[in-house]
């Protein structure tokens, strides 16, 4: 078996170490201030740890590996093993789907703009392979439509390993494998402890840039709402209905109660929680548990005092919080607000979208028909790697819209066809021509407003009304 090494020397571990303490150990005894002796048992308790050398056993190498698989990431594998690169998606989680199966955003969102569909490719594909099983809602005139969350999670891993591409789930990809400035993998964790996987291009598609950053690309960090999904269950609806009725100014007294005990919304309300770093492991942890803490509170309080909420319960919590915004790699080129809202085209354009999320307003200007430039998915300060999803090279504003998951599945399917590309003929994916990877995602049916390619609304004929995006 192959091994991969990283951390200190050993040596230089144990002499820096002895260093370390022997000079804070000197300060302390001679020192006379309290304060000092303080700080130096805080240093004990919070110093840095060194971790020693080791070799890790390399698992796999395969041509294109993509980390995380939500949207961009089930995209990108199924791009890139049409393509025919041994694809491996990584996932932290035992299913894929992201946020759509996580969070139960099941709503593929940016379809079109406003007046008609415009995306196709795997967007559309995940659609037509659904509707035989039963597993959507129809789309509405801009093509959006909902998923079963759980029929979705099956036949994800269906849709990549069919290709002869394998999905790794229960795996944590923890950094790069780093050869100067260049990806040549990642480090997992999982109950199979520490391993490498080799890969000629990584596609960082865990939506807060985690290879991205600590491969070192530059980025933006900006916060967005964070929510947790909540189902109730035994709430007696006409009951308390007939107590608004019989007594509103009691009734109105209750709700304000319980909303002041969660936030300012009642618990069956998606709860908008602000100001929350997405990629600190502290505010997410305070985040979920002043979430779920706080709307216990409100539903006991209501169980006691509202007519009809006798018997409620909270019946499912789901497992993962929804993040709209975090990290955004510097790539290069970024994609900004006005790109969108003046329908600026590229030349190196892998997707011709229309879908504009103005706060959580949709298609707010409609008609739009902006490209998305192969730019914006490749890091300007490392190489051997390619990011899809929220996290692209994008301001702030543009990426309210390119959060959405029909973009993320555009994002995605350029990523996994470029990568594939790179991988193949052994170079750089800012390296691969812009027309190449146009041309094999023509191949796969995504729009580009390529000549020959018609606007018509064909099967996507309006079944559904379009949607708001609470809870998006």
């Amino acid at each position: 078996m192959a091994f991969s090494t990283f951390g200190q020397k050993p040596c230089d571990n144990l002499i820096f170490r002895r260093i370390y303490f022997v000079v804070q150990y000197i300060v302390f005894l001679f020192s006379s201030d309290n304060r000092v002796k303080k700080g130096f048992s805080m240093m004990q308790e919070n110093s840095m740890e060194i971790e020693p050398q080791h070799e890790v056993p390399v698992s796999r190498t395969v041509d294109v590996l993509v980390a995380g698989g939500g949207p961009a990431g089930i995209a990108a594998g199924v791009a890139a093993a049409r393509e025919g690169a041994n694809t491996l998606v990584v996932e932290r989680f035992g299913y894929l789907g992201g946020m759509m199966t996580g969070a139960h955003v099941v709503w593929v969102l940016g379809m079109g703009d406003g007046y008609r569909p415009l995306i196709r490719g795997i967007a559309r594909d995940i659609r037509k392979r659904l509707e035989p099983l039963d597993a959507i809602v129809k789309p509405n005139r801009c093509g959006d439509y909902a998923v079963d969350p759980e029929v979705f999670k099956w036949q994800a891993v269906e849709m990549i390993e069919e290709l002869g591409s394998e999905v790794l789930c229960h795996t944590m990809v923890c950094d790069p494998i780093m050869d100067g400035s260049c990806v040549r993998g990642v480090y997992t964790e999982s109950k199979s402890g520490r391993q490498a996987i080799r890969a000629k291009v990584v596609v960082d598609c865990t939506a807060d840039a985690d290879v991205a950053f600590r491969g070192g690309c530059g980025f933006d960090n900006q916060t967005h709402d964070i929510t947790l999904c909540l189902k109730f269950d035994g709430i007696d609806r006409k009951k308390a209905d007939a107590f608004e009725k019989d007594d509103p100014h009691r009734f109105a007294q209750i709700t304000a109660e319980a909303c002041n005990l969660n936030g300012g919304v009642m618990p069956t309300h998606s709860r908008y929680m602000k100001d929350i770093d997405a990629t600190d492991v502290d505010a997410l942890s305070r985040c979920e548990k002043q979430l779920r803490n706080d709307c216990f509170q409100s539903l006991n309080y209501l169980r006691a005092n509202m007519p009809g909420w006798e018997k409620a319960a909270i019946k499912e919590t789901l497992p993962q919080l929804g993040v709209r915004q975090s990290r955004r790699i510097h790539g290069l080129y970024t994609l900004s607000d006005d790109d969108l809202r003046s329908s600026r085209h590229f030349e190196d354009s892998i997707g011709r979208i229309g879908s504009y999320l103005a706060g959580y307003k949709m298609n707010d200007p409609a008609g739009l028909d902006y490209d998305i430039p192969l730019r914006c998915l490749v890091p300007k300060d490392i190489d051997g790697l390619l990011v899809a999803g929220r996290c692209v090279s994008a301001d702030y504003l543009a990426c309210n819209t390119l959060r959405l998951i029909a973009p993320c599945f555009v994002t995605g399917q350029a990523a996994g066809v470029t990568a594939a590309i790179a991988a193949k003929q052994n170079i750089q994916p800012r390296s691969v021509p812009a027309a190449e990877v146009r041309k094999s995602l023509l191949a796969q049916n995504v729009y580009l407003a390529a000549p020959g390619q018609e606007l018509t609304t064909g099967d996507d004929t309006p079944e559904a009304p379009l949607q708001n995006t609470d809870g998006q």
